[in-house]
């Protein structure tokens, strides 16, 4: 059985392509972000799948009195409908479908309510997901949620924990999302799902935000391997920093060399950092601002699950991707451009995801 996810290069043969500069970035782009080895034959039973997506501001058309939601109503800068909400919330759910995830994060969503829209209004209604979310700080009422499939992993608990600045509680960041489960094989997850503050203003400039959410997300992580220091954990999220930036590598404490030993985390982006590849694209330039970092036991393939760095990606199916004129390089088919006209696509992200091989027993 053929995967369109790790291979893209075989799904575009027999498809009539837009043209041919769109065909060949699709085949070095997919090349170079999916090279790793091909799935098992008997997916999904011996693979669990973990995507992440930022869903580029998926609010309601609904005021909120208790957020700063205006630009997303009818009224607003942004003339949000129903209709438009409608639309994106099927375009997501398509390229979520695709995706299949056992569990996937989500950022950028305004609250609960779009979040069930999407898994019980929407094709991905037939897949059994569930959900988790809180509602954040962020004054725009911009939260971090997660969706799983409840037939392939049991949550045990959840938590929402804040990113605080201190002597700047003017500009709150978005919540840490914390959840456990156990798969149907019985190995437990602990899963972090982030959203760090942005580079507007400036990289430097607001850097120290970013550090301050890495060490928030660190000192989670190590009171959870305080309990168990063989704990499988997995930070997802969209770090708004690349794999070899402070935050990742010193706030985190994320390694990029798969070949390092000794470390108690490992970015799973890290491998392909040094490639013109990415979920989302600055200026004409590829990059990964979202990430999967996960820890040593789960890079070792303790208590029969197993991460591997190749088995980690973009999603980069074609229709999420611009219709460019000959010569052009597409981007991200976005819902509205850098303008800020509405164009009615998916995200300005690319969402990503990572397989995490049952080395062991049966699921």
């Amino acid at each position: 059985m053929k995967i369109e996810i790790h291979r893209q290069i075989q799904t575009i043969s027999g498809i009539k392509p837009i043209n041919m500069a769109l065909t060949l970035f699709l085949l070095l782009f997919s090349m170079n972000c999916l090279a790793g080895p091909r799935p098992p034959k008997k997916y999904p039973e011996k693979i669990f799948r973990v995507g992440f997506y930022n869903v580029e501001n998926l609010f309601d058309w609904e005021d909120d009195p208790l957020t700063d939601d205006q630009q997303f109503l009818s009224n607003g800068d942004y003339g949000w409908t129903k209709e438009r909400f409608e639309l994106k919330i099927s375009h997501l759910a398509k390229v979520i479908r695709k995706i299949s995830p056992d569990v996937m994060g989500v950022c950028e969503v305004e609250n609960r309510k779009v979040l069930d829209y999407l898994i019980t209004k929407t094709v991905l209604k037939k897949d059994g997901y569930s959900l988790v979310h809180y509602d954040s700080h962020d004054k725009r009422g911009i939260d971090v949620g997660l969706i799983y499939k409840k037939g392939r992993i049991n949550v045990m608990k959840t938590a929402s924990y804040p990113v605080v600045f201190p002597g700047d509680m003017s500009k709150p960041s978005r919540d840490i999302l914390y959840v456990k489960g156990r798969t149907a094989a019985g190995q437990e997850l602990h899963f972090l799902v982030n959203h760090w503050p942005s580079r507007s203003g400036g990289k430097e400039k607001t850097e120290h935000k970013r550090m301050l959410a890495a060490k928030t997300a660190r000192r989670l992580c190590d009171s959870i391997l305080f309990s168990d220091k063989d704990a499988r954990v997995v930070l997802m999220g969209d770090f708004n920093d690349y794999p070899n930036d402070k935050s990742l590598t010193e706030g985190l404490g994320a390694q990029v060399d798969s070949t390092a030993s000794g470390h108690q985390f490992y970015n799973l982006m890290g491998w392909q950092s040094t490639n013109n590849t990415g979920s989302y694209n600055y200026k004409g330039q590829w990059g990964f601002l979202d990430q999967f970092v996960v820890s040593s036991s789960l890079i070792k393939g303790n208590g029969g699950i197993q991460a591997f760095f190749k088995n980690t990606g973009v999603a980069d199916f074609r229709f999420i991707f611009t219709k460019v004129k000959k010569g052009q390089i597409p981007l991200p088919f976005s819902t509205y451009n850098h303008e800020g006209k509405y164009i009615g696509g998916y995200s300005d992200h690319l969402p990503v995801y990572t397989d995490f091989y049952f080395n062991q027993g049966k699921p």
